[in-house]
């Protein structure tokens, strides 16, 4: 029986309504932006809940669009806002506000600007929660585009130096992506004559110019959000510069939007037309993760390693949004949700790390030796990147590398290589952190996390093993 209450749109409320109490909320030199971080956190956890409640009412299928609301927005032209999920979606929701709940974790004591910087998290969590609900064209791209403005205040106002072409370079990318993406979306308006199901878009009929114009447009929207070459150009800017973990969190979480993109538009029966650019493609694909692992053996700098680590994995995935079945798209989500988790706590614990070598000019080598509890939960999340049987990257990588096998060897072949290399890259770096170092022997003031902060970690590890166990460990039945 479908409920009459209506959880899709409070999913996308809430968030709202968090937003507006953060701004209520009074923060002076004593509290320093604590109490606007304690509510935007409460704000996430309220959603976390919803989300646990939703997946009690649906069935854990694949592509099963459930708890379907339509609210009237034009008469003429006639569009709706169409509001569904399905398992997946909900997972994608679940493993985004966990990211984001790690993120204000590790932002919880900075004060500067920190109610800014909560209003605006929690209007992208809004705009992302929209995003994964949408079922029809309009408001798919309504959302798709809104969360870019949350992410553009964030970046201008931590992005650090140099923000102002970090800036330019997002605005440049997004903004042809969002136009091609408009422009394709009217033309299957004018043919079908109202908003359509994104998942009846396939079954639209065009001529062969409109299919060719309509289909590769939503090729290079999508794109435009997943770190290819040389779309990878603006994310890999941004993230050079922004040294607030949150940010950093928030802004490597928009490609996971082009992933879905594709997962969502694109239809099972290829049109011949787009045949020649998947082709292109997949080479592009396995040659900027085989370029991106590359460099991250040679580059020092651990935040270009992590950067390395979320760009051939996003592809890797991207990759098997490809491949023809149901059942490996559900594999692409539980690894999706488990590798959301591993990155936000890595770049966490980064942040928290090069705070403690600035404050005791400690150089990168060798701070683990000094900070055991953060070193034990640092060691973990970093195996469980790389994928030992820690958390649901394990068994889903290995089903989806399969039907890589399966469909193309040499496709598979090229990007086992690239998750071997970026392995190599994060575990050479964790070995040279557990170096002893010479300038930082005489150092006896660096802290470690505190045993909060570490039962904290632990938790996030708890959460990734049980997801290894069953990624739907939280649902009874």
């Amino acid at each position: 029986m479908q409920p009459t209450i209506p959880y899709l749109l409070f999913l996308v409320l809430m968030p709202l309504v968090g937003m507006l109490f953060v701004m209520a909320a009074k923060d002076d030199d004593k509290t320093k932006g604590t109490n606007a971080l304690k509510v935007a956190a409460l704000a996430v956890v309220a959603d976390l809940l919803l989300i646990f409640r939703i997946f009690t009412l649906i069935s854990l299928k694949y592509g099963k669009i459930q708890l379907l609301e339509v609210y009237e927005w034009l008469d003429n032209p006639q569009i709706s806002l169409m509001f569904g999920v399905d398992c997946f979606a909900l997972l994608l929701m679940f493993g985004v506000h966990l990211a984001v709940l790690i993120g204000l974790w590790g932002v919880r004591q900075e004060a500067e600007e920190q109610k800014s910087r909560m209003i605006f998290t929690l209007l992208f969590l809004s705009m992302m929660n929209g995003f994964f609900t949408a079922v029809d064209i309009f408001s798919f791209f309504i959302f798709f585009e809104a969360m870019l403005l949350p992410l553009y205040m964030l970046v201008g106002m931590f992005g650090g130096v140099r923000r102002q072409g970090a800036l330019f370079r997002f605005m440049l990318y997004n903004l042809l992506g969002a136009l091609l993406l408009l422009a394709a979306i009217l033309v299957i308006y004018n043919h079908q004559g109202s908003s359509i199901a994104l998942s009846k878009i396939s079954s639209v009929k065009l001529g062969m110019a409109s299919e060719i114009m309509v289909w590769s447009s939503i090729f290079v929207a999508f794109i435009s959000r997943i770190p290819i070459w040389p779309f990878h150009y603006w994310i890999s800017s941004i993230s050079a510069r922004v040294k607030n973990p949150l940010v950093f969190i928030i802004a490597n979480i928009v490609p996971l939007t082009g992933v879905y993109g594709f997962m969502r538009f694109w239809p099972k029966t290829m049109p011949d037309v787009m045949i020649f650019l998947v082709a292109i493609l997949e080479v592009v694909s396995v040659l900027t993760m085989l370029f991106i692992a590359l460099i991250a053996i040679i580059n020092k700098d651990i935040q270009y390693k992590v950067f390395s680590f979320m760009t051939v994995y996003y592809i890797f995935y991207l990759l098997g949004v490809f491949l023809p079945t149901d059942q490996i798209l559900l594999n692409v989500g539980f690894a999706i949700f488990a590798f959301l988790l591993i990155f936000s706590a890595l770049e966490v614990m980064l942040a928290y790390m090069n705070t403690q070598q600035e404050n005791t000019n400690m150089s990168t080598e060798g701070c683990l030796q000094y900070m055991p509890r953060l070193s034990a939960v640092f060691t973990f999340m970093v195996l469980a990147g790389i994928g030992m049987p820690l958390s649901a990257m394990f068994v889903n990588n290995f089903v989806i590398m399969a039907g890589l096998l399966n469909y193309n060897m040499i496709t598979a072949f090229v990007a086992l290589g690239a998750l071997i290399l970026v392995a190599v890259a994060l575990l050479a770096d964790l070995y040279r952190r557990k170096r002893e170092d010479n300038i930082a022997k005489n150092i006896v003031s660096v802290a470690d996390i505190s045993t909060a902060e570490a039962v904290f970690m632990w938790g996030v590890a708890l959460v990734l093993v049980l997801s290894f166990v069953n990624p739907l460990w939280f649902v009874r039945g």
